[in-house]
């Protein structure tokens, strides 16, 4: 497993408990692991999958802008340094500087990471000690893996009557192979259907005929593994929530509701932070939910949220579900609601969005950024991850931090919408 050890640059914090607070009583060293990969680890049953370290990397920098030069999170482990660049822009910006990650290496035999330590994670799954390093926790992988299996969540929902439309349960392709044909043959009464990973990203999911189901999937994620999977009818989805709470041993409370962004599809673009007028309806009817919660999450402690979404009927009516899928992990919504909590502004509404970056030849994007905040005087816009790999190479996606005056937004949607637009002529994407 990957052990961890602290960059070139001098950290004064650990050395110096090392010097006057020798073990066993030495301060307890802070490290945050944002695993924004947590599915896939419960997926394959390891953790630290190949191949998904530059998907990682926005979090990792989310993270650093939220622990801060303070380390209010602790230590922040990533698997590479952002840019120069991208401190320098936050240190124009803010007046302070970002720390530096501890670094995620693989072949180290030895740590610089001192225990006690206090490992917390994106969704919790694994362990860490100076001897092995990281390992996966089988008693917290146990538990993230059956609150986050979207089959588990599935009958729960069943149990206590929070399907609003029919969802089906296939618990390995045989099932599917075999149920999905007898579905197929009953003459579904729905024109389209997506099926679900029982543990996947946003986005891993596959959009099926009537006339498909039962069939083998076109998709590489369904034919890696021999996987469960839920299907349900795709509805015409008009607005989509968030529920973020907070638990301590079962027992939940509401934190905040946010408004998310997603296209026809269902794939994540952006979170605004919701405010009371928009989200106190919501709010009011995801309280019997939430209490319910605690039947099927009776000792879990820690943050996650619950996705819902608006959905037009064939007779044209607007319904809510309720449940589309609990994050018994950390969110966007959580960190966009951390961030305004750390840096509170009065009369704003604050937005995050991914926007497309192809990074215009002879141009760089930390000045095209500055010049679209001298544009909108009244705003501030943050960059949440950098703009450039760590060799220069223009990142695919950027997370923008929005904080626009309250009178200047009428339709969060629409201008999520014209923001993305306006990114793309600006960055290339």
């Amino acid at each position: 497993m990957p052990s961890i050890y602290i960059s070139k640059r001098v950290h004064l914090i650990l050395d110096l408990q090392l010097e006057f607070f020798p073990f066993p009583n030495r301060i307890m060293t802070r490290i945050f692991r944002p695993n924004a990969y947590f599915e896939e680890e419960l997926s394959a049953g390891e953790i630290f999958p190949s191949g998904l370290e530059a998907q990682n990397a926005i979090l990792e920098s989310c993270f650093l802008v939220l622990t801060g030069p303070e380390k209010e999170f602790g230590e922040i482990l990533s698997h590479s340094l952002p840019e120069e660049r991208w401190y320098e822009y936050w240190k124009n910006r803010v007046g302070s500087s970002l720390p530096t990650p501890v670094r995620i290496q693989k072949g180290k035999p030895e740590s610089l990471v001192q225990e006690p330590l206090s490992l917390e994670e994106w969704g919790q799954i694994s362990d860490y000690s100076e001897k092995i390093g990281f390992k996966l926790d089988p008693t917290a992988f146990e538990r993230s893996a059956r609150l986050s299996s979207k089959i588990k969540q599935t009958e729960w929902k069943k149990k206590f009557h929070m399907q609003e439309f029919p969802v089906w349960i296939f618990k390995n392709d045989s099932e599917w192979k075999s149920h999905g044909e007898i579905l197929r043959l009953q003459n579904p009464p729905f024109p389209l259907y997506v099926r679900k990973l029982e543990f996947g990203f946003s986005g891993r999911q596959e959009f099926l005929l009537p006339s498909d189901l039962g069939k083998a999937s076109q998709k590489d994620f369904f034919k890696i593994r021999d996987v469960g999977s839920v299907l349900e009818p795709w509805m015409d989805r008009t607005q989509d929530f968030s529920l973020l709470f907070s638990a301590e041993k079962g027992s939940f409370r509401q934190v905040a509701s946010t408004l998310l962004l997603s296209n026809q599809k269902g794939k994540y673009s952006g979170t605004w932070l919701a405010s009371e007028e928009e989200s106190f309806w919501y709010s009011e009817k995801m309280d019997p939910v939430l209490r319910n919660l605690s039947d099927f999450a009776p000792d879990y402690t820690g943050y996650g949220s619950i996705d819902s979404f608006v959905y037009r009927t064939i007779e044209g009516q607007e319904e809510l579900r309720r449940v589309s899928e609990i994050n018994f992990r950390w969110t966007m919504g959580r960190i966009l609601w951390e961030l305004c909590r750390k840096f509170p502004l009065s009369d704003v509404r604050d937005l995050l969005l991914f926007v497309s970056h192809k990074g215009i030849p002879q141009e760089d994007s930390y000045r095209k950024l500055e010049e679209w905040s001298r544009e909108e005087p009244t705003w501030r816009i943050f960059p949440l991850s950098p703009f450039y790999g760590p060799k220069g190479k223009p990142m695919p996606k950027v997370l923008l931090w929005f904080r626009i005056k309250r009178d200047e937004v009428s339709d969060p949607r629409k201008t999520a919408s014209d923001l993305a637009a306006k990114a793309r002529i600006k960055f290339g994407g």
